[in-house]
């Protein structure tokens, strides 16, 4: 190959890792993530898809099998099945949701400070999260629920809690390895505060690793609400919820499979979404650092 084309090519390569990782493979994006925003749209209109009300009970119709008139049969108590279920994913991807952002908020703060200064703050917070990594994280929620009582909030707190040290961890190496580099060293020598740094220069470097961990960190919160819920400690009824309802139907299995066996299958459904989703982010990022 001549020179000239070497450099051409050089050039090529240089353009295009300027270049988004949406915009290069908007196609494999939009696969990847279509499945996860099918599911959670499902939840957000369920009240236009519903067929009937998820409250109102129909004792001349209880346990039917799946029909004409109840296309995923009813429940022990004449609910319809189908509006269950759709209904009943509202609760695990808000808690879902709402308990990775906060345990986001909490974890790259605490990272952020004890990776850039060291020190007591670093050790305290590293012992503590070390403590808190040892103890199964359903154990812990059961623990606390047990005092607390549970309910959406409550059960959003205890997630947080019990999630912030993944992303505490990840975001503490990351601003240790990227304190001593020569732009931070450089930023400093012109007198930028230690704010301005690490939300200039050490943050952004953390991100798409935080966008990885906060996949799996929302997958592991669904299994704990659902988990919880299935236990009574979670949300109450007679809200929806997939949870409460395997668990409702948990006595029924043989003679009416469809009471906990469709729930199961939409909580199946957006754990798979969610972790296809976070394993096409993890790849796409990692073309994109390789492309660097």
């Amino acid at each position: 190959m001549t020179e000239t084309a070497l450099t051409d090519a050089a050039l090529a390569e240089r353009e295009l890792s300027h270049v988004p990782v949406a915009h290069r493979m908007p196609t494999r994006m939009l696969l990847i993530a279509g499945p996860f925003a099918i599911v959670l749209l499902l939840a957000v209109v369920a009240p236009l898809l519903a067929p009937q009300s998820p409250y109102e009970q129909h004792l001349d119709a209880i346990s039917l099998p799946p029909g004409s008139g109840h296309w995923l049969g009813t429940d022990s108590l004449g609910r319809d099945v189908l509006s269950r279920v759709l209904y009943g994913g509202r609760p695990p991807a808000l808690i879902g949701i709402a308990a990775v952002a906060v345990a986001l908020t909490v974890g790259v703060l605490l990272g952020l400070m004890a990776g850039y200064r060291g020190g007591l703050a670093d050790a305290v917070l590293s012992r503590v999260a070390d403590m808190q990594l040892s103890v199964p994280g359903v154990v812990l929620a059961i623990f606390i629920l047990t005092f607390l009582g549970g309910g959406l909030r409550n059960v959003v707190v205890v997630i947080a809690l019990e999630s912030w040290p993944l992303h505490y961890r990840v975001v503490r190496t990351l601003t240790i390895g990227t304190r001593n580099r020569a732009y931070v060293e450089a930023a400093r020598t012109v007198g930028l505060g230690q704010l301005t740094i690490l939300r200039r220069h050490i943050l952004p470097a953390v991100l798409p690793s935080l966008a990885v961990t906060a996949t799996s960190n929302f997958v592991m919160a669904v299994l704990t609400e659902a988990s919880l819920s299935f236990l009574g400690l979670g949300v109450q009824p007679p809200t929806p919820d997939w949870g409460f309802m395997i668990s409702d139907g948990r006595t029924l299995i043989v003679s009416a499979w469809w009471i906990s066996v469709f729930p199961g299958i939409g909580l199946f459904l957006l754990l798979l979404a969610v972790q296809l989703y976070g394993d096409g982010l993890a790849k796409s990022l990692s073309l994109q650092s390789l492309r660097r």
